[in-house]
C-alpha cells in the first residue's frame, strides 16, 4: 500500500480528488491534504508520502518551489502535477524538475488514474529493485553461484549503475565465463505450467530444471548462463549467451540460425517438464547494455500474445515499429467501469459487447503500441475489473470472483483465446450474482447495518427491523447464507474492533467495551475470553 498527499489551494479540488476516486482499490492510502507547498512540506516531513498530486500555481509556495524543496530528500517522491492549459509551460518546466507526469484541468478521472497506475507500477518495480539489491549484498557472501545469478539479475533489471570499470571488475571477481562485450539475452516466458506445478515451491524447482535444460542446449553454440526470475509477470527466466557467433557490424544481426537451438529448448521443456513456453531473443550487446537487451527480448517474446505460444521470437527477424512509449489503457479509458456495471445489472448483451470491443481494440492496437505494453495493459485492466467487483461486495466474497481470478487474472492466455475465456468468466459472475441475489442482498445489508451500528448495542431484532423483515426469517436467511448465526457474527465483529482498540489505544477496558456496544463490562470480558481464549487485559499485555 502506497501513501498519497493531495496539495491544492482550492478546497473543492482537494475534496474532489479525495472523495471521487476509490484510492484503496488502487492500492493507495490517502493520508491527507494541504493548501499550499509550505503546509505540504510539513506533512511530508512527518508522514513521508510516496505520491504527491499538486497544483502548479498556489499562494506562498507553488508546485515548482515544492519540487525544488524535495530535490535533496533521501526518499524519492513521485510528484504528479495538475495544471491548466494556460500553465502548460510551467508543467513542462515541472517535468524538467523531475515531476513524474502532469494532468490538465479540468481533471478527468480516467486520465488521472492512468497516470497514477503507471506511477504505482513504477513504484512496485523500484521497490523490487531495491529489495533485490539489498538481498544481493548478503548473498554474495553466501555462495558464488547465487551471487552470479543476482548480479546478472540486477544488471538485467537496471538495478546497478556502477561505472563500466567497476562492473568489469565485479564480472571478473565472480568468475563469469561469458564474454561481457558480446552478449545475447533470451527472455523465457512460461505460459502453461502443467500438472507438476501445484505451488510456488514446485514452480521454483521447475524454473531451476528449465534453467539447466536451457544452459545445456544453448552451450552447444558457446557459453550460456540461465537466470531464473521469481515474481515477474513478463518472464520467468533469462538466458545470457555469448559464443562463437559472428555479427554484422553495421546491422548487428546474427549470421547463424540461432532460433533453431531455442526451438530445441521449447521442445525439451514440453517433453520433460510439461511446460508451454515462448522465447524472445535480443540483439547483441555488452554487459552495460543488458537492461536494454532484456527489454528488447521481452518485447520480442510478447509477440506470443498475438501470434501464439510455444514459438521463438527473434528481434532480429521482427519488423520493429516506432511504437509510442505509453501504456495501453483499453478502448477508451472507462472499459472496466462499463463492463462492471453490466455485470451488476446482469446485462449479458452488454458483457458480450464489452468483451468484443476489448479484443477488437487490442488487435488494432498492435499497429501503434508494443505487444508488451498491450499485454501489460490488459493484465492491469482485468485486475482492476476484479477489484471493482470485489469492492462492490465489501461484506461478502464477490460472486464468481474465484473463478474469474483462476481462469483470467492468474491465467496466461493469448489474444485468440482471451475473448471466449473472459466472456465465460464474466457471464458466470453475473449469473451467480443473479442466482443468489435476494438472499445475498439481505445478508449484505444486514452486515452493512452491523458495521455502521455495532457500537450502539444493536441486536438481531434491530437489524431485521431495519430491513423490514420478520426476525425469524432474517435469522434463518443469515445463518444459511453466511454460515453462522447473526449473534455470532455480531460478537465477532465487536471483538475484532475491540482488539484493534486494545492494540492501538490507551483506553481503559471498560471504555473499549462501551465503544464496541457492551453496556455491561463483565459481559464484554466474558464474551471476549470465550472467543479469543484470553481476557482483554491479557490480550493487551501479550501484545498479540
Amino acid at each position: 500500500m502506497y501513501t498519497l498527499l493531495v496539495v491544492d489551494d482550492e478546497k473543492w479540488v482537494r475534496q474532489g480528488l479525495s472523495l471521487t476516486i476509490d484510492w484503496l482499490s488502487e492500492g493507495i492510502e490517502l493520508i491527507g491534504e494541504a493548501e499550499d507547498g509550505e503546509e505540504a512540506l510539513t506533512r511530508i516531513r512527518n508522514e513521508s508520502p510516496d505520491i504527491i498530486i499538486t497544483d502548479i500555481k498556489m499562494p506562498r509556495m507553488d508546485g515548482l518551489d515544492l519540487m525544488e524543496a524535495l530535490r535533496n530528500r533521501p526518499k524519492k517522491v513521485y510528484v504528479i502535477i495538475i495544471s491548466g492549459y494556460s500553465d502548460f509551460e510551467y508543467a513542462q518546466k515541472a517535468l524538467k524538475y523531475g515531476a513524474y507526469d502532469y494532468v490538465l484541468k479540468p481533471i478527468e478521472e480516467t486520465a488521472l488514474l492512468e497516470v497514477v497506475r503507471r506511477c504505482v507500477s513504477d513504484l512496485d518495480r523500484e521497490n523490487e529493485r531495491r529489495h533485490h539489491l539489498t538481498e544481493m549484498s548478503g548473498r554474495i557472501r553466501e555462495s558464488l553461484p547465487l551471487a552470479r545469478q543476482h548480479f546478472l539479475e540486477m544488471l538485467l533489471l537496471g538495478g546497478i549503475v556502477d561505472p563500466p570499470s567497476e562492473l568489469e571488475a565485479k564480472w571478473q571477481a565472480l568468475n563469469m565465463t561469458l564474454n561481457p562485450h558480446a552478449l545475447t539475452v533470451l527472455a523465457v516466458k512460461i505460459h502453461l505450467w502443467g500438472p507438476k506445478a501445484s505451488g510456488e515451491k514446485d514452480r521454483s524447482w521447475i524454473r531451476m530444471a528449465l534453467a539447466n535444460i536451457a544452459e545445456e542446449i544453448a552451450a552447444g553454440r558457446g557459453q550460456a548462463v540461465a537466470c531464473p526470475i521469481d515474481h515477474n509477470a513478463d518472464a520467468e527466466m533469462v538466458v545470457l549467451f555469448s559464443g562463437d557467433s559472428s555479427y554484422d557490424g553495421k546491422k548487428k544481426r546474427r549470421k547463424y540460425a540461432f532460433p533453431d537451438e531455442m526451438k530445441a529448448i521449447i521442445d525439451a521443456a514440453k517433453r520433460y517438464l510439461g511446460l508451454t513456453i515462448s522465447i524472445g531473443i535480443s540483439g547483441p550487446g555488452s554487459m552495460t547494455e543488458l537492461a536494454q537487451c532484456y527489454e528488447e527480448a521481452l518485447h520480442a517474446c510478447s509477440n506470443a500474445f498475438y501470434d501464439g505460444f510455444g514459438k521463438v521470437y527473434d528481434s532480429g527477424q521482427l519488423s520493429v515499429q516506432a511504437y509510442k512509449p505509453h501504456a495501453y489503457v483499453g478502448p477508451d479509458g472507462s472499459w472496466e467501469t462499463r463492463v462492471h456495471q453490466a455485470m451488476k445489472l446482469g446485462d449479458d448483451g452488454a458483457i458480450h459487447e464489452g468483451v468484443d470491443l476489448l479484443i477488437e481494440h487490442a488487435q488494432s492496437a498492435r499497429e501503434r503500441i508494443s505487444p508488451l505494453h498491450v499485454s501489460r495493459g490488459i493484465r492491469l485492466l482485468l485486475q482492476s475489473l476484479g477489484q471493482k467487483w470485489e469492492a462492490a461486495h465489501p461484506y461478502r466474497t464477490a460472486p464468481g470472483i474465484d473463478r474469474f481470478n483462476e481462469t483470467i487474472v492468474n491465467a496466461d492466455l493469448p489474444l485468440a483465446q482471451l475473448g471466449d475465456a473472459l466472456r465465460h468468466a464474466l457471464l458466470h459472475c453475473a449469473s451467480e450474482s443473479r442466482g443468489s441475489g435476494h438472499r445475498t442482498r439481505i445478508v449484505e445489508l444486514g452486515m452493512q447495518f452491523s458495521h455502521q451500528h455495532y457500537m450502539k448495542g444493536i441486536t438481531m431484532n434491530d437489524a431485521a427491523e431495519h430491513l423490514f423483515l420478520n426476525p425469524s426469517y432474517f435469522s434463518k436467511v443469515f445463518h444459511e447464507e453466511a454460515g453462522e448465526t447473526y449473534s455470532k457474527y455480531l460478537a465477532r465483529l465487536r471483538m475484532n474492533k475491540a482488539k484493534q482498540l486494545l492494540k492501538t489505544s490507551s483506553l481503559k477496558i471498560y471504555e473499549i467495551a462501551d465503544q464496541v456496544g457492551y453496556a455491561d463490562f463483565r459481559h464484554f470480558s466474558k464474551t471476549f475470553k470465550e472467543i479469543e481464549g484470553v481476557t482483554p487485559g491479557q490480550y493487551r499485555d501479550l501484545g498479540i
